[in-house]
């Protein structure tokens, strides 16, 4: 039986200071045994929240990736407390795991800010940039393979071999894709030569958008703030491929460099629907900037997530017109 998202994300104390995550991270998008960029954010996440006081919330986490992390050891967290004030606290998280040799090797670094609650002076927020559907009446994986299936967009095995690279998102959470955004109409790329509603328009400009909430329950702020981390981090840096009529099998390099969350609330409740917007702004040196945008059901921007990416492609591979 799969963990819950809430087991997945978890961490338990060995020491002050000292957090090691209940359960090994997980794949998803990645044949070979290297864990997901979000579970080991997630974590990271985690482990910072066990830190901070309760009056207070996270807002911000800026994180690189130093190297990628196995799926077959548990991941270690080092807590640094780097500010407390009245205000702000700020945590320092080094992400590690043991080598084969017994050696620890460091996967990620993170910089996690807590504001204290405060009321609200003003409020506004930008609106998603198309007006979709309810996710009521958007198709789950299982419905949108069958579709792509009956229109012949796809083949069996491009929906099969999708739909197991990717179980791990529908494990933890319930996803309705927007058939009006470009992955939705060529399964995120896996059907490179179907033609979307968005080729007319330039890559910068192109959308991709899925309702999604979680599968089981998370009763904790941290909780929710992990999942939140571990979402937010997904389909961003294969984007570009994407939008572009291209997969994973154009390049020899393809994951995140660094990251941005920034998150608008003081809470987050990932077990109701939030619609989320993917868009890329620019691509060059080999690396790539995207953008995931996450709003709630009555309109409210609640996060954002940004990251800078390698994409390197194999040689001989023709980019098509941007």
């Amino acid at each position: 039986m799969a963990p819950t998202l809430a087991e997945q994300v978890a961490v338990d104390q060995v020491s002050p200071g000292e957090y090691v995550s209940r359960l090994n991270p997980i794949r998803m998008g990645n044949a070979m045994p290297i864990a997901y960029g979000g579970c080991t954010a997630s974590i990271a996440v985690n482990a910072a929240c066990q830190t901070a006081p309760a009056s207070m919330s996270l807002y911000s986490v800026l994180g690189h990736f130093h190297g990628p992390a196995s799926t077959d050891k548990k991941l270690h967290c080092s807590v640094t407390n780097i500010r407390d004030t009245r205000s702000f606290a700020t945590r320092r998280v080094q992400v590690k795991q043991q080598q084969p040799n017994g050696k620890f090797r460091v996967c990620m670094e993170v910089l996690a800010d807590f504001h204290v609650v405060e009321p609200s002076g003003w409020d506004y927020s930008e609106p998603t940039c198309s007006k979709w559907p309810r996710a009521e009446d958007c198709p789950n994986l299982d419905e949108l393979v069958k579709g792509l299936l009956e229109k012949g967009s796809i083949t069996e095995k491009q929906g099969r071999e999708f739909t197991k690279s990717f179980a791990a998102n529908a494990d933890f959470f319930d996803t309705r894709y927007c058939t009006d955004g470009v992955s939705a109409q060529n399964l995120s790329g896996a059907s490179r030569h179907v033609k979307t509603t968005q080729d007319h328009l330039p890559i910068t400009e192109k959308v991709s958008a899925e309702w999604q909430r979680s599968l089981h329950d998370l009763p904790t702020p941290t909780d929710n703030m992990s999942a939140l981390a571990f979402l937010m981090d997904g389909g961003l840096s294969f984007l570009p491929l994407s939008h572009n009529h291209m997969w994973f099998d154009d390049t020899v390099a393809c994951s995140t460099l660094d990251f941005a969350l920034r998150i608008f609330v003081p809470e987050v409740k990932m077990g109701e629907w939030h619609v989320r917007e993917r868009k890329t702004s620019r691509g060059g040196g080999n690396r790539t900037y995207s953008e995931g945008k996450l709003w709630d059901r009555h309109g409210n921007l609640i996060a954002s997530n940004t990251q800078q990416s390698i994409m390197r492609l194999r040689e001989g591979v023709a980019v098509p017109k941007l």
